[in-house]
């Protein structure tokens, strides 16, 4: 298993990850597209057993623009959730950006999802606010982490 950063021969492979992740929630190919047209400010780190994607994390870098890389998506093969990817691919994020200069880290998620909650405790992010009916498929309230290092 290794951990490295997204090419394009990889898109087709991680779109179908992030259907088997999120479902009817999936981004859409539009969003795909605008997504791998600025590779320079969305950042992709893979997790890799032998050639397949198992697991990958989505960072947009706002860079000096607004000081703070936001976390957009991650996602696990359910048949390897649970063995610490998120972790592993967050701690690698966090380690690159710092090296970038960057302190502030951002990120949200649904209010049921617990798991990932878990993740955001685990690194100290703390959670600043609500947002009411933030997600579609089930409308559902976001919570939005920081981390400031």
């Amino acid at each position: 298993m290794k951990i490295v950063k997204f090419n394009l021969e990889d898109k087709n492979e991680l779109i179908e990850l992030d259907k088997e992740c999120f479902g009817e929630n999936c981004w859409n190919n539009e969003l795909w597209s605008e997504i791998l047209e600025d590779l320079e400010h969305n950042i992709i780190y893979l997790v890799k057993q032998s050639k397949e994607i198992i697991a990958y994390l989505m960072v947009f870098n706002w860079g000096q623009e607004k000081n703070y890389v936001k976390i957009t998506s991650i996602g696990t093969k359910s048949s390897f959730r649970g063995q610490g990817l998120a972790h592993k691919l967050i701690q690698t994020m966090i380690e690159d950006m710092k090296k970038e200069g960057m302190r502030d880290f951002r990120g949200e998620t649904r209010v049921t999802n617990y798991p990932m909650q878990k993740v955001f405790s685990d690194f100290n992010f703390r959670c600043v606010e609500t947002f009411k009916e933030y997600y579609d498929n089930p409308t559902e309230d976001a919570l939005r982490y920081h981390l400031n290092i």
